[in-house]
């Protein structure tokens, strides 16, 4: 069945719900729309993800670090890059070595321990090292899953909306253009896979829009543990999954 044969079926009506949900979550929080739409339309049908949510984030991230580009913090994104370029070559070997379910354990585990640094620690700062390795694991994770989310989210946990939404958009944007092209490179994306994406895109800016009246409603503490759920609930979602298709 080609692309738009996909397109044209119930199942792509429901896609166009959760990714429309799932952009709506990432234009608030920051994040979230890899972790909520790339399991659910993984189970839905491998048609719809992870490439085709890579290709449709990316004009909902340049959408949201232009609407926020007054909090963005270039230094902090080169130290982040400088983890995630080595770590997107990293999961394109993990691709080519590891099982799916495997992979699913292997992420949802480096998310967890992230989760449990992050509440079991009053300090938890931005430096250097620690940018560099969140860079790293989200290369990793991105490459492998579509889903970079969680570390990045993770280090500017204790930062304000506009931060967050801004530097996480700014990775992500850039990290999808690398994670696209080792894809690419490597064989890993289908033409069908790109029309699917395209069709996705209607979604994602009617979530962005949507978020306008959810701003307002989530910030200090409330981001904070958002950005924790969200990124410990995916993680456990993952090591579900993987541990019953083992």
């Amino acid at each position: 069945m080609d692309a738009l044969a996909h397109i044209a079926t119930p199942e792509f009506a429901i896609a166009f719900v959760i990714t429309f949900v799932a952009a709506t979550l990432q234009s608030t929080v920051g994040f979230g729309f890899a972790l909520l739409s790339v399991p659910l339309l993984s189970l839905l049908n491998p048609i719809f993800a992870p490439v085709p949510q890579l290709i449709v984030v990316l004009p909902l991230t340049i959408a949201i670090v232009i609407r926020e580009w007054r909090a963005v913090e270039p230094r902090s994104t080169v130290w982040i890059f400088a983890g995630r370029i080595p770590g997107a070559f990293v999961g394109v070997a993990l691709l080519k070595l590891l099982s799916a379910p495997a992979l699913d354990v292997l992420m949802s585990s480096m998310v967890l321990i992230g989760v449990f640094l992050v509440v079991s620690t009053t300090t938890f700062r931005r430096t250097r090292w620690t940018e560099v390795v969140a860079g790293g694991a989200s290369g990793v994770m991105g490459m492998v899953s579509a889903i970079g989310g969680p570390p990045i989210a993770l280090l500017y946990r204790n930062d304000t909306g506009p931060t967050v939404r801004a530097n996480l958009g700014l990775v992500f944007a850039i990290g999808v253009c690398i994670t696209i092209t080792v894809r690419t490179a490597a064989g890993e994306v289908s033409l069908d896979e790109v029309v699917v994406g395209l069709a996705f895109i209607p979604a994602v800016l009617m979530g962005l829009r949507a978020s306008r009246g959810l701003l307002p409603r989530v910030e200090g503490t409330g981001l904070r543990n958002a950005i924790v759920v969200v990124a410990g609930a995916a993680a456990l979602m993952l090591l579900v999954r993987g541990a019953l298709n083992w």
